[in-house]
């Protein structure tokens, strides 16, 4: 296993503690993806084969970033996993602190309800286990599933995120 690799997991299982909902610099961000998204600002190139990670053909990553994961089961939310997320325009790539990769796609969605006042976003599937992604990754993961799921002009006018417009 590479070394970058090793340390990349070892930072992940480092974090115990849910940061504070969204900061300054985390609004920040969103608001420049969503720039991005919308035409204004170039995209910020990501290489996903140094984050070992592979995507699909014509598949475009938008945002590498780090989040709490916590899978809701039998009404009870799991322990929080700390973990790195590749936002791309069709999924989440999420990858934990044990080494796992998940990909949780964005066409495959029933819910989404992101609320950065509290830092998190919940997103279903309809398998009766949604999942919740909070801490520094919650505005942009918010923006691209708003520009994915709703359209770019639904970056102007969804409710969730009035607080990081200006």
């Amino acid at each position: 296993m590479d070394s970058d690799v090793r340390e990349r997991r070892v930072r992940l299982r480092k974090h115990d503690q849910a940061p504070p909902a969204v900061g300054p610099a985390e609004a920040a961000d969103a608001r420049a993806l969503a720039l991005e998204l919308a035409g204004l600002h170039p995209q910020e190139p990501i290489d996903p084969m140094w984050l070992g990670l592979v995507l699909e053909p014509g598949e475009t990553p938008w945002r590498v970033a780090q989040a709490w994961l916590r899978v809701r089961s039998d009404g009870m939310w799991s322990e929080a996993s700390w973990s790195q997320v590749l936002i791309t325009d069709r999924r989440l790539l999420i990858r934990l602190a044990s080494g796992e990769v998940a990909s949780l796609w964005w066409g495959s969605m029933v819910g989404f309800e992101p609320d950065l006042a509290a830092g998190h976003v919940v997103v279903d599937f309809g398998d009766g286990r949604p999942r919740s992604l909070s801490g520094p990754a919650a505005a942009v993961i918010a923006v691209a599933g708003v520009a994915r799921l709703y359209g770019i002009p639904a970056l102007a006018t969804h409710p969730s995120l009035a607080s990081i417009r200006t």
